[in-house]
């Protein structure tokens, strides 16, 4: 490694301690030690002052304009969907079905099936209230919950088209579509099962409780929460909606290009299917508290959760912000010289994947990159068959597991919305994210033996 290539990956390393020790150490706000990171990250390899700044200003509007929304609906949907008694009722269906003592693993099989259409930070933002909810009525870690609930959606978002980092590098490298959604549901399976019982063995290690839920009392209403229909309908109708979308932006277009297709695509847009939702869970609210006419207000349930929301919105975007100043370095160049001559089988895309959703956070970026160097090594790394080409999509998206720490955007939305303390965060996450990389890899190997 020549000696730029060694700078910049030392400064990466260096940047990465930095927020670590900031944030477990210094206990410092994440936002402020996010930001700090990344100008540090910057001022190391020589970048001037002003286009760090730039850059960062870049990465935090972009991460907001994409997520910022979302959570600001997905937080006062929570709120209505906690406070009118909703989540009280999901978690004691989903309990009736799982039994307590597997109510974590109910929320890992939850999130298997929902971040299949649905993008991770949404899901998580919608189900956090579910779990803290079945974390009280069980007694189980809230570290439990918020492991099985991220990580199960963690393993669908990486593996499972249409999600848009698998279906991206299905399309790069011409691999079989329905092949890679059956192979990557399988491999997904124990990528959730092996995070769940590591969560249950680290939730216990590092326990905590959600904040105390308020008791929901309703008289005027003649019951104290919604049904099952009512409570689920808010969460599942924008999943099926934005399912919808997808379905219909098929290039085979199973609905044509007509009113049909218009009206999905429209409704199933991420913000317009959660407007919808919180629609939903506001009527539920009301049809539990009639009187209550200061819920939409500033000092009412909406201006609450906005509080809440707004302080997640900025340490989410300063992660972004962190990222895209991580990207000013030349760690692609470095990568693709170094890896490009190399014959390891899957290890090539699967290393290649790794590097980058360490070091940039982002487990898209990290496949994508992978199977863009990869393509032009099909033919020497004996994937150049239907199933062979799957086999290397699923390398690609196996390295893009790991590591899962501080500069993914994901990491600090999962963090707030827990209420887990960054520093329990740090020790648990990105142990858990490097179990389902290599269990994921294990998977693709055992799939490479059989069919090549």
């Amino acid at each position: 490694m020549d000696g730029n290539a060694l700078i910049i990956v030392s400064c990466i390393i260096i940047a990465i301690l930095i927020l670590i020790f900031l944030t477990i150490k210094v206990k410092l706000h994440p936002f402020f030690a996010l930001t700090i990171a990344a100008i540090s990250f910057g001022l190391m390899i020589g970048a001037n002052i002003n286009d760090i700044m730039t850059n960062y200003a870049t990465g935090l509007g972009g991460t907001i304009a994409g997520i910022g929304v979302v959570i600001a609906i997905g937080t006062v949907m929570g709120g209505l969907l906690e406070k009118s008694g909703a989540a009280e009722t999901m978690a004691h269906t989903i309990l009736k079905i799982t039994g307590k003592k597997h109510a974590s693993l109910g929320l890992a099989i939850t999130g298997y099936f929902v971040s299949i259409p649905v993008f991770c930070d949404s899901a998580f933002v919608l189900l956090a209230p579910l779990a803290k909810r079945m974390s009280r009525d069980t007694g189980v870690s809230m570290t439990t919950m918020a492991v099985a609930l991220a990580m199960g959606l963690h393993a669908t978002h990486m593996l499972v088209p249409p999600t848009p980092g698998p279906l991206a590098v299905a399309g790069i490298l011409g691999a079989d579509l329905g092949m890679v959604i059956v192979l990557g549901m399988i491999v997904s399976i124990p990528v959730v099962l092996v995070a769940h019982f590591a969560g249950k063995i680290l939730g216990e290690k590092y326990k905590f409780k959600p904040d105390e839920l308020e008791e929901i009392v309703s008289p005027e209403a003649g019951h104290k929460r919604p049904g099952a229909f009512a409570s689920f309908a808010p969460i599942i109708l924008p999943i099926i909606l934005m399912l919808l979308r997808t379905v219909a932006s098929l290039n085979s277009k199973p609905f044509g290009d007509g009113l049909l297709y218009n009206i999905f695509f429209s409704l199933g847009n991420t913000v317009v299917a959660l407007m919808i939702g919180l629609l939903i869970a506001f009527l539920s609210y009301m049809t539990v508290r009639p009187h209550d006419r200061t819920v939409w207000t500033f000092d009412g349930e909406f201006g609450e959760a906005l509080k809440t929301a707004g302080q997640i919105v900025l340490i989410v975007g300063a992660g972004g912000a962190f990222a895209t100043v991580l990207k000013m370095s030349d760690i692609q160049g470095i990568v693709t010289t170094y890896f490009s001559g190399v014959s390891l089988g899957i290890l090539v895309p699967f290393a290649i994947g790794a590097i980058f959703r360490t070091a940039i956070g982002s487990g898209t970026v990290g496949m994508i990159t992978a199977a863009s160097m990869l393509l032009p090594l099909v033919d020497v790394l004996g994937f150049n068959t239907p199933i062979g080409l799957v086999i290397a999509m699923l390398a690609c998206a196996s390295g893009g597991f790991m590591i899962f720490h501080g500069n993914d955007d994901f990491f600090w939305v999962v963090t707030t919305t827990s209420g887990m303390k960054p520093e329990i965060a740090y020790r648990v996450f990105p142990f858990i994210s490097v179990l389902q990389a290599f269990t994921s890899l294990l998977c693709v190997y055992i799939l490479w033996l059989i069919f090549l």
